[in-house]
């Protein structure tokens, strides 16, 4: 059958088979309509927001649900056109407006409990010192001479400091005092004048000045020139032009940039020293037979003290007898010390750093104010330059061009550390001639002391190897 099937063109399999059947759709659920929601909000949802929908109607519950509010025991609210007087005026005006009142079971419409005027609250009143007769011949009038204040003038700015609460810029402009002997005068004086016979008052009522010691008028009393000298500067604020206030700020930031720098350094001074401390602590304690130096860093080419009870004219010859290689009795054991104390020098000597002699803030016209990194005064290119700046940036050079790099730099910072004086490691908080030059030449001192202690060590490194190769030859 199959072959006839191929013979026709026909497909092998069954009609059946030829149309599988379509495999059943799934049923879409459908989302009920949420409780409280009217009928039109839920269609206007429709199917593009299925997760708003779903997730509100998970969250919608039976409590939500709109309720119908309950009736007040007041009662129902009802609002009157009533009259009222506001009690923070002295006129007594009558104005309207509507109130929001009660109306009972029986139709009694009530009126609130509280019916004052509630704006009433926020009409606040400041404190003034009044005087009377008495008080102003005995504690005002003995003052008022210099700046020509008399009783009349002063009752005029009280009334206006009373009329206007104290809104010195009001007063000062509807200040007019035409009465005899008038100067003009200003917002400052009208300040001087008040405040000065406030504070008379209230230490006199008082009975003494610390007992009103907390209070404003007497723990700040007004200054007139200090209030002169805050407008005046605030005036130069701001009339600073745009390219000034870009400078300001340009300097504001670097100064933040120094002041974290200095931070960094000495926290690192820190770390550097609670390091060394440690490696000391645990260090081992130095042997007791060990045999005395007989160089020291600080003195180089020394000759080896004579042992105690021998002449002192056997130590030249025991050294000059060492001196010479084929010398008759000259051991190898007495050629090391000898060779030790005739080795050269080291090639960076304390007497050939330069350093000026002074550092003075007073010098004559056209020296240079900066130093280099070798201490040497500095003229820079024309601009402007910050001195603390500068002087960081050439104590870093010093740092860079110590031989060893950061890890001989930390010995360096140690002994800084060691002076018990901050400003040895982090520089002077006041930066000046005399100090930025006094501290580089410090540091410079110091890189100089570590390159030549590194110096000796090394030749006397070589010295021991060069006296240990005729003994190995001799083996």
């Amino acid at each position: 059958m199959a072959d006839v099937k191929d013979i026709l063109g026909m497909s092998r399999a069954g009609p059946a088979e030829e149309k599988p059947a379509p495999a059943p759709k799934e049923k879409k659920e459908k989302m009920k309509r949420p409780e409280g929601m009217s009928r039109e909000a839920f269609a206007l949802l429709g199917g593009s927001h299925p997760i708003i929908a779903s997730q509100f109607a998970t969250s919608t519950k039976k409590n939500d649900i709109l309720k119908k509010p309950k009736p007040s025991t007041k009662g129902i609210i009802t609002y009157q056109y009533r009259s009222f007087k506001n009690s923070a005026r002295s006129d007594g005006l009558e104005l309207w407006h509507w109130l929001k009142c009660y109306k009972g079971a029986n139709g009694v419409i009530r009126e609130p409990d509280d019916s004052e005027y509630p704006y009433a609250k926020y009409n606040k009143k400041v404190q003034l010192y009044k005087y009377n007769s008495e008080e102003y011949e005995t504690l005002i009038k003995p003052e008022s001479g210099a700046a020509g204040w008399g009783r009349e003038e002063t009752d005029y700015l009280f009334d206006l400091c009373e009329h206007f609460d104290l809104r010195w810029m009001v007063i000062a402009d509807r200040y007019a005092w035409s009465g005899p002997g008038a100067i003009p005068r200003s917002l400052e004086d009208l300040k001087e004048r008040y405040y000065g016979v406030a504070r008379r008052l209230l230490i006199s009522r008082n009975g003494r000045e610390g007992a009103v010691a907390n209070n404003v008028l007497v723990k700040q009393p007004f200054n007139k020139l200090v209030e002169q000298e805050r407008k005046k500067a605030l005036a130069e604020l701001l009339a600073r032009t745009p390219q000034q206030v870009s400078e300001e700020h340009a300097i504001l930031a670097e100064a933040r940039a120094i002041e974290e720098k200095r931070k960094a350094e000495a926290g690192a001074a820190r770390r550097a020293a609670q390091a060394a401390a440690a490696a000391a602590a645990a260090a081992p304690p130095p042997a007791a037979a060990a045999p005395p130096r007989t160089t020291s860093p600080a003195q180089p080419g020394r000759p080896p003290a004579p042992a105690p009870g021998a002449p002192a004219a056997a130590a030249p010859a025991a050294a000059t007898a060492a001196a010479t290689p084929g010398a008759a009795g000259a051991t190898p054991a007495a050629a090391a010390p000898a060779a030790r104390a005739l080795s050269p020098a080291p090639a960076l000597m304390v007497s050939e750093l330069r350093h000026p002699a002074e550092f003075e803030s007073a010098v004559p016209p056209g020296t240079p104010s900066l130093f280099d990194a070798e201490v040497k005064p500095y003229k820079p290119k024309p601009g402007v330059y910050l001195r603390g700046a500068h002087t960081q940036a050439m104590a870093a050079q010093q740092a860079a061009a110590m031989t060893g790099g950061s890890r001989a730099f930390k010995n360096v910072e140690a002994t800084l550390t060691e002076l018990q004086c901050p400003a040895a490691l982090t520089g002077p908080r006041v930066m000046t001639r005399a100090t930025s030059g006094a501290w580089l030449a410090l540091r410079s001192e110091v890189v100089a002391l570590h390159e030549t202690r590194r110096n000796l060590a090394n030749r006397l490194n070589a010295d021991d190897r060069a006296v240990r190769r005729p003994e190995k030859r001799r083996r």
